[in-house]
């Protein structure tokens, strides 16, 4: 949430900078960033709708509940990216190439340039700070807790303010050579290719975006890690003959559903059936906490005695 937050008052201030030096200096290059921040801070909001809604109480048309929400304002977020960000500094790139002019008043862009990098900075050292923090909770590195994180709300900020800080260094880049007229004709083309350079950054990170959360909306499963220990605690209880299958997905960041067959000793009654699908479930809670909603289909083959609990 303070990511989120954080990001959103950053992106709101750096927003109007840009846009306000764009039109002062003529800039493509600025006027690229200036729609990527628009877009970042739009973004910012969807990931709030995400972490409102998905807070609401399970229904009868939703009985696994909305945390599903989280990833699809995520979804949303990245193809915002991509459809504004990316789109408008390839298309004005390209127009600024077609015809180039030179930009003027340049030296009200170094400092809108120079402040959204602190902003930018102190944005993504927040998210990092978050990130970090859950990483240790859940005794991981922070490059794990990234790699393997199913929660995609700081893990779209630190990509969002990643690509802020590379977009605002090739802006200063390309006005810095136009400036300096470096190159033929004065170096009137930099401004331009910066801006089509800001655009292909935008839409590497919207594809990366998209895709982590397309997995979480068509069901992902949970971590190696996690399936393992939940195989493993289901497997040390002593009336467990083997695992037949177990599957996994996430419901939410935090929130797990577990499936599984399996199939118990011969001797057990149905009572003992029903205390030892209770016992499991506690043991896999105890090793994966996320494991909110459990579902066990236990047999005893040769007693003929077969029950279906729900945790």
């Amino acid at each position: 949430m303070w990511a989120v937050l954080g990001a959103l008052v950053a992106n709101v201030l750096i927003t109007i900078l840009k846009f306000a030096a764009a039109f002062i200096t003529g800039s493509s290059g600025m006027m690229a960033e200036s729609f990527h921040s628009l877009a970042d801070t739009n973004n910012q909001i969807f990931l709030l709708l995400g972490l409102r809604f998905y807070k609401r109480p399970a229904t009868k048309k939703h009985p696994f509940g909305y945390g599903m929400e989280r990833f699809f304002w995520s979804f949303i977020a990245a193809i915002f990216i991509f459809g504004v960000g990316a789109t408008y500094a390839l298309y004005e790139g390209y127009e600024k190439l077609r015809h180039p002019q030179p930009p003027g008043n340049l030296k009200w862009a170094y400092w809108v340039l120079g402040l959204s990098f602190v902003l930018e900075a102190t944005s993504i050292s927040i998210a990092i700070w978050q990130e970090a923090s859950e990483a240790h909770h859940e005794g991981l590195t922070f490059r794990e807790y990234i790699r393997e994180s199913k929660d995609p709300t700081a893990k779209t900020v630190i990509f969002e303010d990643s690509a802020a800080l590379i977009g605002i260094l090739i802006a200063a880049l390309g006005i810095f050579l136009t400036d300096r007229r470096v190159g033929p004709e004065g170096g009137i083309y930099w401004d331009g290719l910066a801006s089509m350079t800001i655009g292909v950054v935008l839409a590497v990170v919207a594809f990366m975006l998209a895709r982590s959360s397309r997995g979480l909306l068509i069901g992902e499963a949970a971590t190696p890690k996690s399936v393992a220990a939940i195989c493993e605690a289901i497997e040390s209880h002593p009336n467990v003959v083997e695992v037949i299958e177990l599957l996994t997905m996430h419901l939410a960041p935090k929130q797990i559903l577990v499936t599984g067959h399996i199939n118990l000793r011969d001797d057990l009654d149905t009572d003992d059936i029903e205390q030892t699908v209770l016992e499991i479930e506690d043991s896999i809670k105890r090793v994966e906490p996320k494991a909110d909603k459990i579902f066990l289909e236990a047999a005893c083959e040769r007693a003929g005695v077969e029950a279906t609990p729900i945790g």
